[in-house]
């Protein structure tokens, strides 16, 4: 009888004991992998392109045809090319060079659009100083300052010439940007 009664207080205490463990432990929860991936370039140069700046994303929604009656620049959409840990001890100014992927065929001064079913209007840009920027031809300088130097541009959306029939529907155009130091 007495080793009955240790057995069964031994069963009580163990199998309270595993209870209570059982209680108290927590699952085991899945784990989340994943990966970070790492790119740039080291240039030899005053300054960087700023990772936001590498593409510039111009984006005008939507501008009624109206807005480009006798071709008023329509959009003006206000943007920065960002230039990252700049010194000015290498260069003081930048100028930047514009190159459209296709130059429109009737308005030598418009980027064409390349993809989308609008057509008879294209892209132009003014710089800093409110210039209308000529293709592959340097802006007015941008003097440059220690750290984050912007240069600032407007984008725009003209008809192609007054008499000009604008279809109205989507459009991309690609225009490519190349910083120059002096």
């Amino acid at each position: 009888m007495k080793l009955s009664k240790i057995a069964l207080a031994a069963a009580l205490v163990f199998g309270i004991n595993s209870v209570a463990t059982a209680e108290t432990s927590t699952p085991k929860i899945g784990a989340t992998k994943g990966e970070i991936q790492l790119k740039g370039e080291i240039v030899n140069s005053a300054c960087g392109l700023a990772a936001s700046s590498s593409p510039v994303i111009v984006d005008f929604s939507e501008i009624p045809t109206s807005a480009l009656a006798n071709m008023q620049k329509a959009g003006n959409v206000k943007k920065d090319i960002e230039l990252q840990d700049c010194d000015t001890t290498v260069a003081k100014t930048a100028t930047v060079s514009y190159t459209p992927s296709v130059v429109n065929a009737t308005n030598k001064d418009l980027a064409s659009f390349v993809s989308g079913s609008a057509s008879g209007a294209g892209i132009g840009l003014m710089d800093a100083g409110s210039k209308s920027v000529k293709w592959n031809t340097a802006t007015t300088p941008v003097q440059l300052v220690n750290g984050v130097s912007k240069i600032p541009f407007v984008a725009y959306v003209q008809a192609e010439s007054a008499d000009a029939a604008v279809t109205p529907g989507e459009f991309q155009a690609v225009i490519n940007f190349q910083v120059d130091y002096q």
